[in-house]
């Protein structure tokens, strides 16, 4: 696919790198040579230097002839005038990027009107993951199908876990839990090893493992292996962007008690404004004795999202050192990720990650003759792993009414589960997919565009 990139920040140069993997071709626009220099000396593409939010800049870099124009500055009526312009030029679909919540909370009034094809809020969907986390507290990431009925949890086995030494086959019968470990990482000193087992798979202290199923039967597989921990009721947020905003609202709508601290003052008004319901501090969220002021010790749960990631890493260290919180760091940097890991912080969120993952969900769909196709994309383990939901439409013969241990898959790929109008089926081998389903599939090393892809 042809397509036009403008704004080359940390999601455009993020979801850039991605798009060229994949095999398209991206032209990135933006008016900061060195950022144009940059992405040119690491990545395939072509780099236009100038306003995009022009169109004899558009018209340079061939958006009449564009499959998809995405606009990703830091403004976000640049980038609706962007999509705006594009549109009007011939470009075929069109990505914004929208982050001011009173735009994001108006936009399906004039989404038709200048011709948006998708919206993404970075900071929403950041927001939206960590909420998932802290409605599910034993895990350290939470990603959900077929519109929640189906959820994909990842969760690290401790030294003392029942689950130490077993071979999957075992665990399932004797947990009498319909679930799926359809994924899991292992580090082993320097080298790290991912894996989509099989039944014979035995499991070592230290694996991280995803785990496929209904949020009820999730409950009582954590609680049948002794690792399900008590509800979140009192949050606390250090950073009060516009991510804290979109957290503090979805928390405290479940009746959670959320207290944001936020260094300045105007920000701390604005959010006093804005959230009735949640506690403002005007105070600096590295200061150790302010920390323990407000309450660390008792806190269920500690989110750190100040812009920067060294700030952090260090209030979550100290904040998993000094409390039982379950702690949740915001990190951009891919290089922190691993040094993050090995510190022990389980729950590190990426909004240029989540960014990326939902566009390339959209751009894959536009691949296929049905767009609809591909209903939901994620990467698990350290973004080595892909999860994708495919509808089952007519045509499929290859795949429908054949026992999954017949089909003949690619290595490295797993259907976890299959939704039947509201039944969730945790599939063996002899269960068949029907016209109509919902299917999810994990793979290793496959970029799927459709459901042929899957096979040999």
């Amino acid at each position: 696919m042809d397509i036009v990139l403008i704004g080359n920040g940390k999601v455009g140069g993020n979801l850039t790198s991605q798009l060229v993997r994949e095999g398209h071709n991206v032209t990135v626009i933006d008016k900061n040579p060195d950022k144009l220099k940059r992405i040119q000396d690491s990545q395939d593409v072509m780099c236009i230097e100038g306003n995009g939010a022009t169109a004899e800049v558009q018209k340079e870099a061939g958006v009449n002839r564009a499959d998809l124009l995405i606009a990703t500055t830091p403004n976000d009526e640049t980038n609706m005038l962007c999509c705006l312009i594009a549109k009007k030029l011939g470009a075929k679909k069109t990505i914004s990027r929208v982050r001011n919540p009173e735009y994001y909370g108006q936009i399906e009034l004039i989404r038709e009107d200048i011709s948006l094809s998708m919206v993404i809020n970075p900071e929403r969907m950041t927001a939206d993951e960590i909420f998932r986390v802290l409605a599910f507290s034993a895990a350290s990431r939470v990603e959900v199908f077929a519109k929640g009925r189906v959820e994909l949890v990842e969760y690290k086995l401790h030294e003392n876990s029942p689950l130490i030494g077993k071979m999957l086959m075992d665990i399932y019968g004797s947990f009498k839990t319909k679930c799926l470990i359809c994924a899991v990482q292992r580090n082993k000193g320097d080298k790290t090893e991912i894996f989509i087992p099989s039944g014979n798979f035995v499991l070592e202290a230290g694996d991280r493992i995803s785990i496929a199923s209904s949020h009820k039967a999730l409950e009582k597989f954590f609680r049948s292996t002794g690792t399900f921990k008590n509800k979140i009721k009192n949050v606390m947020i250090v950073g009060g962007g516009k991510i804290a905003f979109y957290l503090a609202s979805q928390l405290s709508e479940i009746g959670m008690s959320v207290k944001i601290i936020e260094s300045d003052m105007q920000r701390c008004r604005e959010l006093a404004e804005n959230l009735d319901k949640a506690s403002i501090i005007c105070g600096d969220g590295t200061d150790q004795e302010l920390l323990l002021e407000e309450g660390l010790r008792d806190s269920d749960a500690f989110v750190s999202l100040t812009g920067i990631d060294e700030v952090n890493i260090i209030t979550a260290l100290y904040a998993k050192k000094n409390s039982e919180a379950k702690v949740v760091a915001k990190i951009n940097r891919e290089s922190y990720v691993d040094l993050t890991a090995q510190l022990g912080l389980d729950s590190i969120i990426s909004p240029k990650f989540i960014t990326a993952t939902g566009i390339l969900s959209y751009v894959r769909s536009l691949q296929n003759a049905k767009e609809s196709d591909i209903e939901a994309l994620y990467h698990l383990v350290g973004n080595n792993v892909e999860a994708i939901e495919f509808k089952v439409r007519d045509g499929a013969d290859d795949l429908i009414g054949i026992p999954l241990k017949d089909l003949r898959l690619k290595k490295d790929m797993l259907i976890c589960a299959i939704i039947r109008k509201r039944n969730i089926i945790i599939p063996s081998g002899a269960d068949c997919i029907e016209t109509g389903d919902s299917v999810v599939v994990v793979s290793k090393d496959h970029h799927l565009r459709s459901l042929s892809d899957m096979f040999d």
